[in-house]
């Protein structure tokens, strides 16, 4: 009998110019070939005028970062833990942590989604505070301001928590708001770079039909909030037979858009940074268009109710006036990981775009300019991304030891009885 390891080495064999293509920077189609040429002419080496011996900011910073966890208990129900953490400048801390249990028929991917907005609804609650208090100029966020904002007009299909998502998106809007009527410089920093938003933008700044065609959300770094997400926009039969190539491993490069980590890794070099994509609703829906005449007459619909909630009234109008988001990758040190950095329209000195008011742009990198500088002096190496953000997120992760014996403990004191895992969760505790 074949050794595992033989057997994985047979398999890279035969699928080893599938596994290059990947990594290869020779475009394999007309797709690939317009993209490699896009990035690269989008593409802006670091000269020393613009990083330099680069100071640290002497504004006030903070950072925001949460974690999450799921345990299934032996009763059936879920039981889901979130908590974030925001660590800022002159010894600014604040904490929040929540955990439900979640009961009845519940699919997985539900639970996933539920756990994540949860833990991003107490990242945005703690941003939240930070403004309020007057805290700092310089807010940093883990993950995208954008990728989420699409799968937000979902519901959960948990009962009890179908508006948790529209509770997520109502917090976002605000700190966008609150943000630029105080002057406090936003950021959003993803560590991986797993979207397409600038492949798509290339695409279509080269007006290729395949654009069209192949037109993707934002991933993101968001695949949590994705996994249940209702799609009622009708797949048409191009895409199932994509859906069907994929899940048999058959490759259809024509209807396929490489993701923007790919392009940096394959077409560019060095230290640098790309224009920035100003986004707008490109993202929202399978087709941004489609997505946005919906949602145009879910508002028209919901303003001629004869008495609106306030809620509801609030929540339109923020979104009718939120801002767009531009982002831009950067890489900070030959040899090193791109990041994906986000930030609101009116950083790259774009006040005038709304959310809902375009689709997509590409703008010239001397905007991001500033942001570049900035970042700069946060950068501590390959591990040390960004200072305050690798500081909280290595105090905020939940670890497997302290949810199965602190955390589990401090519930059953709680509640004065036993709780146990089922079978396949506590056969991997020790």
């Amino acid at each position: 009998m074949a050794s595992f390891t033989d057997l994985f080495a047979e398999r890279i064999h035969f699928r080893k110019e599938e596994f290059l293509a990947g990594l290869s920077s020779k475009p394999t189609n007309e797709v690939e070939y317009l993209l490699a040429r896009g990035i690269q002419a989008h593409w802006h080496p670091f000269e020393s005028e613009n990083t330099g011996k680069t100071k640290q900011s002497t504004s006030l910073v903070a950072a925001v970062d949460g974690s999450r966890a799921i345990r299934a208990l032996s009763s059936g129900a879920d039981w889901v833990i979130a908590q974030a953490l925001l660590i800022g400048s002159n010894g600014i801390r604040k904490s929040a942590m929540d955990t439900r249990l979640l009961r009845g028929e519940t699919e997985r991917p539900a639970v996933d989604r539920c756990a994540t907005l949860l833990m991003r609804s107490l990242e945005l609650e703690l941003a939240l505070k930070f403004v309020e208090d007057g805290d700092g100029q310089i807010l940093i966020l883990d993950g995208s301001l954008y990728a989420d904002l699409p799968y937000l007009l979902y519901g959960l299909a948990i009962h009890g928590y179908e508006d948790l998502p529209l509770k997520v998106l109502g917090q976002y809007l605000e700190l966008f708001d609150r943000c630029q009527k105080c002057g406090i410089l936003l950021l959003g920093i993803s560590k991986s770079a797993r979207s397409a938003v600038l492949g798509q933008a290339l695409l279509e700044e080269n007006h290729s039909p395949v654009s069209s065609i192949i037109k993707q959300p934002d991933a993101g770094t968001s695949k949590p909030l994705i996994a249940d997400v209702q799609e009622d926009v009708e797949v048409s039969r191009d895409d199932s037979i994509n859906e069907e190539n994929r899940q048999s491993g058959t490759r259809s490069d024509m209807n396929r858009v490489p993701t923007d980590g790919e392009l940096m890794h394959r077409w560019t070099k060095g230290a640098g940074l790309t224009d920035p994509v100003l986004l707008g609703s490109s993202s929202f829906g399978r087709a941004g268009a489609i997505a946005h005449e919906k949602l145009t007459l879910q508002v028209k619909q919901a303003l001629l109710e004869p008495q609106p909630s306030p809620d509801l009234q609030q929540m339109l109008v923020k979104l009718a006036n939120a801002p767009a988001i531009g982002t831009f990758y950067i890489r900070l040190a030959p040899g090193d990981d791109a990041l994906r950095v986000d930030a609101l329209a009116s950083t790259f000195g774009r006040n005038d775009l709304r959310l809902l008011g375009f689709t997509q742009t590409l703008i010239p990198y001397t905007t991001a300019l500033p942001l570049v500088q900035y970042l700069s002096g946060e950068y501590g190496g390959l591990s040390v991304y960004h200072a305050a953000l690798y500081v909280v997120d290595k105090e905020v992760r939940l670890h497997g030891a302290t949810v199965d014996h602190i955390y589990l403990s401090v519930l059953q004191h709680q509640l004065g009885q036993p709780v146990q895992y089922d079978r396949s969760s506590r056969r991997f505790i020790h």
